[in-house]
């Protein structure tokens, strides 16, 4: 017998207000509203975009003339030391704005090959962060990305090349 499933509240579900103001202000940047990737409820349970996942990260991304974007706010649970963003979840954060932009973008799952990783410095938990994915390069079904995790003051705190492959039609 499975568990009972835990609701997710809506708020959990929405921007906060802080993201919305970045979302803006990149709106601004680009002279036009970003149309959000819709959610694919299929993959409710996703940890990082799923809006059924009571401990996911409930991700928005948005479409960027040649990429994707998504913000992140990390709470006290996404911590390792204290005060820090735990770097598995960057990490996360890294592959799912790159992979997910493949998904929607192609229509069908991209799985991660290969990520190459660096961390340059801290993600401070309560602080939101700009995460931004390019693809960079293709052939055939082979997929090269490139990511970045920006955090408020415009430092870098992790970046990200990875080689996805597309499933097969």
């Amino acid at each position: 017998m499975l568990p009972n499933k835990k609701s997710v509240s809506p708020e959990d579900l929405l921007l906060n207000e802080t993201e919305k103001n970045l979302l803006a202000l990149e709106e601004e940047k680009y002279g036009a509203p970003l149309e959000e990737m819709p959610k694919d409820k299929q993959y409710a349970m996703c940890f990082a975009c799923g809006e059924e996942n009571p401990i996911g990260l409930h991700l928005h991304f948005f479409w960027l003339p040649d990429g994707v974007l998504a913000f992140f706010t990390p709470r006290p649970e996404h911590q390792s030391y204290n005060g820090r963003m735990h770097g598995g979840l960057i990490t996360v954060l890294l592959d799912e704005i790159m992979g997910n932009y493949l998904f929607k973008k192609e229509g069908v799952p991209a799985y991660t090959a290969r990520i190459d990783l660096r961390f340059r410095t801290p993600v401070q938990i309560g602080t939101t962060i700009r995460c931004e994915g390019h693809e960079v390069k293709r052939k055939g079904r082979l997929v090269i990305m490139e990511g970045i995790i920006t955090n408020p003051d415009g430092t870098v705190a992790a970046e990200a090349t990875s080689t996805l492959m597309l499933e097969k039609e």
